[in-house]
């Protein structure tokens, strides 16, 4: 089986969590959003997921 480097036990995250995580406001995410410094979500129906790991991964980018 091939490693697509998929984490199986990556959590989806709502909008709220990462707004907390990343301590923005809503305004401030949506525009980080539109200014490309945050990914795009992940569709599931009507609502919108961000993995975890992405997340971790902008934390670490910023960080550095």
């Amino acid at each position: 089986m091939e490693n697509n480097n998929i984490h199986l036990t990556d959590r989806l995250l709502k909008a709220e969590d990462v707004q907390d995580i990343l301590q923005l406001s809503r305004s401030g995410f949506y525009a980080a959003i539109r200014a490309g410094l945050l990914p795009k979500p992940i569709k599931i129906g009507k609502s919108a997921r961000w993995k975890a790991s992405v997340i971790s991964s902008v934390i670490e980018h910023w960080d550095s």
